[in-house]
């Protein structure tokens, strides 16, 4: 039934939309380097039993090379892309990390154009601006840049922006992997190599990766790994097996709203009317394939 896909696509974006919040609640217990080695080295765990299978199920092998091509896109992904944005948690708003991330869409689209050639429409174009506008106006809009809660606030947002591009980059370079290996294999294995990777440069660097066992931090940990790095992918990726990618990915567009509200319940962040606006444009850049659909619609 799509309904339940529809559900699974919902759940997911929920979860993923409390992962800015989830950090900065560990903030004070653990390092940018620690929360994100453990969480990608359990959501890694969670989802490989499911990437053999399906690989399995698919008769899908792997040589070598694919393997070293896969560890080198785990280094992009956790212990650049995901260390970057903890670091944003760590240092500004889990608000304005959520929303400045979540526009990663719209550099997939840039990315997308110069390494795999893909065209760019006026629709892409429109997006890309209402995007860049968004962003403009959300951080122009910000009041909080020297309030002492934050610990510096403007290196926070510049942080969050370098996350969602490096983030797209890894999403485009990926395409290729995931046409061959699958989602389930190519997120678990990029998941567990990256945290792998992470936990040597931790010991080398002598950064503890050891956390204070209260029942508050261990299940925050737990959620981090096993529900939004772990079973929100796996229904994010079942779902796409009914809905398509295209229609999963329109539920994306939800987390900016779903996360600014989240923030502000649980960590009383307040964002500003001006940054209300910058968050309508930056939904509206994300839900361009929903405008666009209509557009062609009374076109034709």
């Amino acid at each position: 039934m799509k309904i339940k896909s529809h559900i699974f696509s919902l759940l997911a974006i929920c979860m993923w939309s409390s992962l800015e919040l989830s950090g900065k609640l560990l903030g004070d217990q653990m390092t940018p380097y620690s929360i994100t080695a453990w969480r990608f080295l359990i959501g890694g765990m969670v989802l490989l039993p499911f990437a053999l299978r399906d690989m399995a199920n698919k008769d899908i092998k792997i040589k070598a090379s694919g393997m070293l091509k896969l560890g080198l896109l785990g280094i992009l992904n956790v212990v650049i892309s995901m260390l970057l944005l903890q670091f944003a948690i760590h240092y500004g708003k889990a608000s304005l990390t959520a929303v400045i991330v979540s526009m990663n869409p719209l550099f997939v689209s840039l990315f997308a154009h110069l390494i795999l050639k893909e065209n760019i429409n006026k629709h892409h174009i429109v997006s890309l601006v209402l995007g860049a506008l968004g962003l403009i106006v959300i951080i122009l809009g910000e009041k909080d840049f020297l309030h002492s809660t934050f610990i510096n606030l403007p290196l926070g947002i510049v942080f969050a922006i370098l996350a969602g591009i490096t983030f797209a980059l890894y999403t485009v370079l990926t395409k290729k992997a995931i046409a061959s290996y699958g989602n389930l294999f190519t997120n678990s294995f990029t998941f567990l190599s990256g945290a792998v990777i992470l936990t040597v440069i931790n010991f080398i660097l002598k950064i503890d990766m050891s956390f204070e066992p209260s029942l508050s931090n261990i299940l925050i940990i737990l959620y981090l790994g096993v529900f939004i790095s772990g079973i929100a992918y796996i229904l994010y990726f079942k779902a796409m097996e009914e809905l398509t990618a295209y229609k999963t990915s329109l539920y994306f567009f939800l987390k900016p709203a779903l996360a600014s509200i989240l923030a502000y319940l649980v960590l009383k962040e307040m964002l500003s009317t001006v940054q209300i606006v910058g968050i309508i444009l930056v939904m509206l850049a994300l839900s361009r394939g929903i405008w666009q659909k209509l557009y062609e619609r009374n076109k034709s």
